[in-house]
C-alpha cells in the first residue's frame, strides 16, 4: 500500500474510532443526567429522553471529531489545527444538536420552548472560544512531559469549569426567575463533565494512533 493511502487508511480508521467512543460518551452524559433527574423526582417520561439523546449524541459527535480532525494535522501544524478545529466544530455542533433535538421533540409530538436569539448566538460565540482555547490546551499539554490522562482530564475540567461556569451564571441572570436547584446541578454537570469527557476521547485516539503507527 503506497505511504499516502496507508496514512489516509489509519486517520479515517481513528476518525472512526472517535466517532464511536463519541457516540458512546453522549449517551453516558445522557445516563448522567436521567439519574441526576430520577434522584430528584424529574423524569417526565421516556419520550423526552429519546429527544435528549439525540441532542448529547449529535453534539458530542460533531465536537469531539471535529477535535480529532485537527488532532490528525502535522506536529508543526497541530495547535492551529485543534484550535480552529474546536472554534469551528463547537458551535456548528450545538446548531446541528439543538436543531436535531427540536425535530425529535416534534417527531415525538412534544412542545419545545422557544429562547431568544441573541442568546443563542452568545452561547455558541461562547462554546466556540471554548473549544478552541480547549484545542490549543490540549495540543500545549501534549507536548509536555506530564502531559498524560491526567493532564487532559484536568484540563477538560477546568475548561468546563471556567466557560461552562459562566455561561450558567449568564442564563441565571437573563432568567425571569432564578432555575430550580436541580436544573442547575444538572447544568453545571453537563457544562463540567462533558470536556472532561471529551479529552478522554482525544487522548484514548491519539495512544491507539501512535500504537499503531509503531507498528
Amino acid at each position: 500500500m503506497p505511504v499516502g493511502t496507508k496514512k489516509s487508511f489509519h486517520i479515517w480508521r481513528a476518525l472512526l474510532r472517535v466517532g464511536w467512543m463519541a457516540v458512546l460518551l453522549g449517551l453516558t452524559m445522557e445516563a448522567i443526567l436521567v439519574a441526576l433527574a430520577a434522584g430528584f423526582g424529574n423524569l417526565h417520561g421516556a419520550k423526552p429522553i429519546v429527544a435528549d439523546v439525540v441532542q448529547k449524541v449529535s453534539w458530542s459527535l460533531v465536537v469531539c471529531v471535529g477535535l480529532a480532525v485537527g488532532a490528525t494535522a502535522e506536529k508543526k501544524a497541530r495547535g492551529p489545527a485543534l484550535g480552529l478545529s474546536g472554534l469551528i466544530a463547537a458551535p456548528l455542533g450545538f446548531m446541528v444538536a439543538r436543531s436535531l433535538h427540536k425535530g425529535a421533540m416534534h417527531a415525538l409530538g412534544l412542545a419545545g420552548s422557544a429562547k431568544p436569539g441573541l442568546a443563542l448566538v452568545l452561547i455558541a460565540v461562547v462554546k466556540a472560544v471554548q473549544y478552541g482555547s480547549f484545542g490549543l490546551t490540549l495540543d500545549w499539554i501534549a507536548k509536555k512531559p506530564w502531559g498524560g490522562l491526567a493532564a487532559h482530564l484536568a484540563t477538560g475540567l477546568a475548561v468546563g469549569i471556567i466557560f461552562g461556569g459562566g455561561l450558567l451564571v449568564l442564563q441565571i441572570q437573563a432568567a425571569a426567575q432564578p432555575p430550580p436547584l436541580p436544573a442547575l446541578i444538572s447544568g453545571a454537570a453537563n457544562e463540567f463533565l462533558f470536556p472532561v469527557g471529551c479529552a478522554f476521547v482525544i487522548y484514548i485516539s491519539k495512544v491507539m494512533r501512535l500504537r499503531v503507527n509503531a507498528e
